[in-house]
């Protein structure tokens, strides 16, 4: 063991250096400003703010007549990263695995992969996210838009490795919840339990973190969204992506126990989970940390941070051991909270504040939206407004749901498109398309969405049980297609079901119109596939079964 000696030592010199460098007490106030001004405008519901500098210790709760204090319990989303990776690194460290562990020597030796190349993706891959692993595993297929990690089982991700084909992508940094999550239970089989057990265990337990775990505690507080309460979020089989709930007392412990990992049980591992372990563009990636690099002339030291942001929970968590500060932010509204964290962590102003969101929109409000919008010489928008919602819908592909961000602002949450509609004396004439990163204008062609009425047709449900099934349409998208009380459902990888009824033979729309299938037959009369018209493009999806692999002893 003396590799693991020097290992040690070096880490233990590392840790000291950062502790011996001075720094000059950093002002607060008008960062604990912005934040008030935030809850004060509506920016923000609870904030519970964590500050260590040096030796001092502070906290602050800002809000209503009932404010957090620091054993509230919030959601910190992908935040459980750099816990996962703390665990990836204690199991290293302990040789149960290493970090360039190819994941297929952590499942049993005949287990039926596929693709060689996703068994040859390795535990470091997962932590950085560079597996090349799709954001969303194809068969999650959530119950409920409203918590869509919910009822993802060990069943449906042993069946995802299983069937799953790697698509040719460069070993690039791409975010995907899978990667963590696959880890955390890469991670549980390496002991022969449960991640959610391990991390307790091995983790949680050892540095005295009483209020962190994956339960909804009675401590847990409601979370904000859009100007409404939002359900909370569970992750069951991806729990080591974003499963854990905690608090402010909880996390500012942990954030010192990175300060001086040497007074901790776990310091190899501490130190071990935050070294760079890959670089992109100006910030480097440890085991679930982000490290940026601050400083004045040539001396520079490493920042380190995460950030998360769910349905209705935000939280920053950062330190640099040069000035030996950590900062904690948790608020139970869904406000990114990783620029003013970063900005209090570098002695930079605050950021301007963001507005507050705005109520939603009464129905009369939205009737001024609909409609068939163009970009110049290209592509087609239609805007809907139903009983079923407010959405927006591209050619090609599936509706989705829009929320209020401003007076006639809205965007897609996780879709990553937004949209400003634009208006001329009053009346909406046009919208700017957010699309990755670039603005489209669209011109309004008509001021209602395209809809062919279709008669429904008079069906038997029993001769509905022949659609029922699964079809592929592409290497990341699955079609579900299953009967619920006598209705057709249709479903697509990580989105919410449609009630789709008849109106021919072999022919199914629903209720808006942004979605018609046909189902497609062989000779013998064998359902083989189906065509999907999403506005006006056909896309088409082969019959196929995801086989799961026989269940395992741990």
């Amino acid at each position: 063991m003396r590799g693991a000696a020097n290992l040690n030592k070096l880490l233990f010199i590392l840790a000291f250096l950062g502790i011996a460098a001075s720094a000059e007490p950093a002002p607060t106030e008008a960062y604990r400003h912005a934040i008030e001004q935030g809850v004060n405008s509506g920016v923000y519901h609870d904030v519970a703010v964590g500050w260590i500098d040096g030796t001092q210790r502070d906290t602050w709760f800002y809000g209503g007549t009932t404010k957090a204090d620091a054993h509230s319990v919030f959601e910190i989303g992908s935040v459980t990263e750099i816990f996962t990776g703390l665990l990836l690194a204690q199991a290293a460290y302990e040789g149960k695995l290493r970090l360039q562990t190819p994941i297929r020597e952590l499942l049993p030796t005949d287990f039926p992969f596929a693709d060689a190349a996703l068994g040859a993706i390795t535990a470091e891959d997962l932590a950085t996210h560079r597996s090349g692993l799709p954001a969303l595993p194809p068969n999650l297929l959530p119950a409920t838009a409203d918590d869509p990690y919910a009822d993802y089982s060990e069943t449906d991700l042993r069946t995802f490795l299983a069937n799953y084909r790697m698509r040719p992508v460069p070993g690039d940094f791409a975010y995907s919840p899978l990667d963590a999550g696959l880890l955390g239970y890469l991670i549980g089989r390496s002991y022969g339990t449960q991640y959610t057990k391990l991390l307790r265990d091995k983790i949680l337990l050892p540095l005295g973190l009483k209020d962190t775990d994956f339960g909804d505690s009675r401590g847990l507080l409601t979370g904000h969204g859009g100007g409404q309460s939002t359900a909370h979020w569970h992750f069951a089989a991806l729990a080591g992506s974003a499963g854990l709930r905690s608090s402010l007392g909880d996390l500012l412990d942990f954030a010192q126990r990175n300060l001086r990992p040497e007074d901790s049980p776990l310091r190899v591992a501490l130190l071990l989970a935050r070294q760079p372990r890959t670089q992109a563009q100006a910030q480097a990636t440890g085991l679930g940390w982000n490290i940026v690099e601050v400083g004045t002339g040539e001396q520079s030291w490493p920042l380190v941070w995460r950030a998360s942001e769910t349905g209705g929970f935000s939280t920053f968590i950062g330190f640099r051991s040069d000035r030996q500060q950590a900062l904690v932010l948790l608020a139970n509204s869904a406000q990114d909270l990783s620029a003013l964290g970063m900005a209090w962590l570098e002695q930079r102003p605050p950021p301007p504040l963001q507005p507050p969101p705005p109520p939603p929109p009464s129905a009369t409000q939205l009737a001024a939206y609909p409609g068939l919008y163009q970009v110049r010489g290209g592509e087609e928008i239609i805007v809907r407004a139903t009983a079923e919602g407010f959405s927006a819908q591209l050619r090609g592909q599936p509706s989705v749901r829009l929320r209020a961000d401003a007076e006639d602002v809205f965007d897609a949450g996780a879709e990553g498109l937004g949209i400003s509609f634009q208006r001329e004396a009053g009346k909406v004439t046009s919208l700017v398309l957010n699309r990755d990163g670039a603005n489209f204008l669209a011109q309004r062609l008509s001021e209602r969405a395209p809809h062919m009425v279709r008669t429904p047709l008079v069906f038997d449900p029993k001769s509905l049980h022949e659609f029922a099934g699964d079809y592929r349409l592409d290497a990341d998208t699955l079609v579900r297609i299953a009967l619920h009380t006598n209705v057709l459902r249709m479903q697509m990888s990580g989105r919410a079901g449609l009630s789709m009824f008849a109106f021919a033979r072999d022919r199914f729309v629903d209720a808006d119109g942004s979605c018609e299938l046909t189902f497609r037959r062989d000779a013998s009369g064998n359902i083989i596939g189906l065509s999907m018209g999403l506005a006006g493009v056909e896309r088409i999806a082969t019959r196929f079964q995801w086989r799961a692999p026989v269940p395992d002893a741990r």
